[in-house]
């Protein structure tokens, strides 16, 4: 019997800083698919000058994103990377042994370890943190704007090693993302009837960060935890005022 196949996928938009690395590290995939939502960069030339199958797709959000290019995969298997994360070697061995020593899973949960600023953040809520990244061909995204998750039905193991997300390494990209990200989840809280009122603007930023600093032990990560409290209370502080626009001015 032949070995079952692999196939690894990325969403890019202007990922030139990262692509080539993210490419690099999953040596265990039979094909790389690139699906590209309108890079403006080198990205698509240097996936394609790294082995990659790249293809042009319009961005619908993350999950129907990402649902598109899951059809340009042809594999067995599908390992799905986001163009800021590594796959680290053990991790990439662990891919390897859960496809071809089949344990009943369907679908692999990996351990990410988010770097922010340069730092590893092993507290702060941020890790552990299991995401399903590995699955059999057939299953699909949850088709949100943000936030999306692989519907897996609960047939999910979990493989060793860490998936080594370097999502923010300076403070320009965070708030770039942060604009990014904060308009995408009003949008999707719009879309699930939530109303932005004056009570969410006020308790949520400061109850994010007593979560992230004191209940979750962001100051065990030091300065860069408490940095990281203060700024994603203030990530909650935009996307509530976003979303309080959006219900005060009908989407306008």
């Amino acid at each position: 019997m032949s070995k079952p196949k692999i196939s690894a996928v990325i969403i890019t938009r202007n990922e030139s800083k990262n692509i080539e690395a993210a490419i690099e590290s999953l040596d265990f995939a039979d094909q790389v698919v690139v699906a590209d939502t309108s890079s403006e960069d080198e990205t698509v030339e240097l996936a394609r000058k790294t082995g990659a199958e790249v293809h042009g797709i319009p961005f619908r959000g993350f999950g129907a994103s990402k649902n598109m290019a899951l059809e340009f995969c042809t594999g067995d298997w599908i390992f799905s990377l986001d163009a800021d994360e590594r796959v680290s070697p053990e991790l990439s061995h662990s891919v390897l042994e859960a496809v071809n020593n089949a344990d009943g899973h369907d679908c692999y949960g990996v351990n990410r370890l988010t770097y922010f600023l340069g730092k590893p953040i092993r507290h702060s809520g941020w890790f552990p943190d299991y995401v399903v990244r590995l699955f059999k061909k057939g299953y699909g995204f949850s088709e949100k704007q943000v936030h999306e998750s692989l519907e897996t039905g609960g047939n999910v193991g979990r493989l060793q090693g860490l998936l080594l997300h370097h999502s923010y390494r300076d403070l320009d990209r965070y708030f770039e993302k942060l604009n990014f990200y904060t308009s995408l989840n009003a949008g999707e809280m719009i879309r699930e009837g939530k109303k932005g009122s004056l009570i969410d603007v006020i308790i949520h930023p400061p109850a994010t960060f007593l979560k992230m600093f004191i209940f979750k032990a962001g100051f065990l990560d030091g300065m860069t935890g408490f940095v990281l409290a203060v700024l994603s209370s203030y990530q909650v502080f935009i996307k509530y005022i976003k979303l309080r626009q959006l219900t005060l001015g009908g989407g306008r």
